[in-house]
């Protein structure tokens, strides 16, 4: 795929969010999350609809790193639609989207909307060309939105919430992953009640390990008791999301040992779609010990090569998605 030079400054942009993110980790001694922050809930527009794929994970972190309150954005245009406007000196944030140039065996052009309408077998004979695009956004913060219409924000603000649940140890709950190890409803066992060393992905016996909850309780005060469960659960879903790239699911390309280029690329996968998952799912997720290792290979290759975010973010959301739908 090409990219156009426009193209080419977004994924900059995303690459050095991840850098900039891991470096302030690195710094905190992996004391802090992917997000920093739990907010629960997806980023919305100004006009409450959700952004999709992975503009929720690229938004997310804007709001970590810039310390906005909310995840709510608009575009100019809709700020001024509202009687408003955006701060001088305000620096947007990209929203990226797929746009489909596509011709049909005539030469004739058509849209997505009327190639979808066609029958498979004549769109098997059109050319198919898939563009990125993108538009820039602004977090509420940068505006005067909610000066002039306050309750708007509210209402939309009041979408956001993340429930306090604890177990019996004052650990983290999560009832949805409970109930998903319980039924067993994944896609392979999922084995978090037995005492083990560590956690991990058998690929020969298709089964996620992880150990029992009562071994993530490291902490000596409340707080850090309950982020211990957080752990626990996110070590589930890193877990998971490296079950989802068998070659019978999503069928990702992975590396043979540790430390080569593909086993990297699968880790940063699986960090990235398990700090997405407890977004969602109301809790943050911090980079595992053992792969902190992998910071500098990850680093060098975003500055290398920025469009390597693409292809990353892809596996993201398939293997996220993938999770969600057996989580609803």
């Amino acid at each position: 795929m090409k990219f156009t030079a426009h193209n080419e400054i977004v994924m900059e942009k995303f690459a050095s969010m991840i850098i900039e993110r891991i470096e302030q980790m690195q710094a905190s001694d992996w004391k802090q999350g992917w997000i920093g922050r739990t907010i629960g809930g997806s980023p919305v527009n100004i006009e409450g609809n959700k952004y999709q794929g992975c503009n929720v994970f690229w938004l997310m972190m804007d709001c970590a790193m810039q310390k906005w309150e909310y995840p709510i954005y608009c575009t100019l245009r809709q700020a001024n639609r509202l009687g408003a406007h955006v701060n001088k000196g305000s620096k947007s944030m990209p929203v990226i989207y797929w746009d489909y140039s596509i011709t049909t065996p005539s030469g004739q052009r058509i849209t997505y909307d009327a190639y979808r309408k066609l029958m498979k077998s004549e769109q098997k004979q059109c050319k198919v060309f898939p563009f990125l695009k993108s538009y820039n956004v602004f977090n509420v913060a940068q505006t005067n939105i909610e000066e002039k219409h306050p309750d708007k924000i509210n209402a939309l603000k009041d979408g956001f919430g993340v429930e306090i649940a604890k177990d019996s140890q004052g650990m983290y709950s999560n009832a949805a992953l409970d109930e998903m190890i319980a039924k067993q409803t994944w896609v392979c066992p999922i084995e978090a009640t037995k005492t083990a060393d560590g956690a991990y992905y058998s690929p020969t016996r298709d089964v996620v390990i992880v150990p029992k909850k009562e071994q993530f309780k490291l902490g000596t005060t409340p707080e850090e008791i309950y982020k211990d469960g957080q752990e626990f659960y996110s070590s589930i879903l890193h877990e998971m999301i490296h079950s989802t790239g068998t070659p019978d699911r999503l069928n990702r390309e992975k590396g043979k040992k540790f430390g080569d280029t593909l086993y990297a690329k699968e880790e940063l996968v699986a960090e990235l779609g398990a700090a997405r998952l407890g977004q969602v799912l109301g809790f943050d997720k911090r980079i595992l010990n053992n792969n902190a290792a992998y910071c500098k290979g990850w680093i060098n290759a975003l500055r290398e090569k920025p469009q390597f975010v693409l292809s990353l973010m892809s596996d993201v959301e398939k293997a996220s998605k993938m999770i969600l739908e057996k989580l609803a």
